[in-house]
């Protein structure tokens, strides 16, 4: 959470310098990076997801009767008893 909080300062800090420079008044450049923070952060991590690969080969996990979820071996147990019915 702390690491969050400081990015999105450092963020909002380099957008309000960029507004600063492009000619803004100091009030309307705060307003305006505090708004665009959280957007071109979210945008950011987006990006930054984008690149890794997810691992497909893992089953999803199901969920028993009982609300446990089902392990390998419970999943080949119960199938197995299927094809013998």
């Amino acid at each position: 959470m702390k690491k969050h909080l400081l990015s999105m300062l450092g963020i909002g800090g380099l957008i309000f310098v960029g507004l600063l420079v492009s000619g803004r008044s100091a009030s309307e450049a705060l307003y305006l990076a505090a708004v665009l923070a959280c957007p071109v952060m979210m945008v950011g991590m987006m990006l930054m997801m984008r690149g890794q690969q997810h691992d497909d080969d893992h089953p999803t996990d199901e969920v028993t009767k009982q609300g446990a979820v089902a392990t390998d071996a419970e999943r080949t147990e119960v199938a197995a008893d299927h094809r013998h019915r």
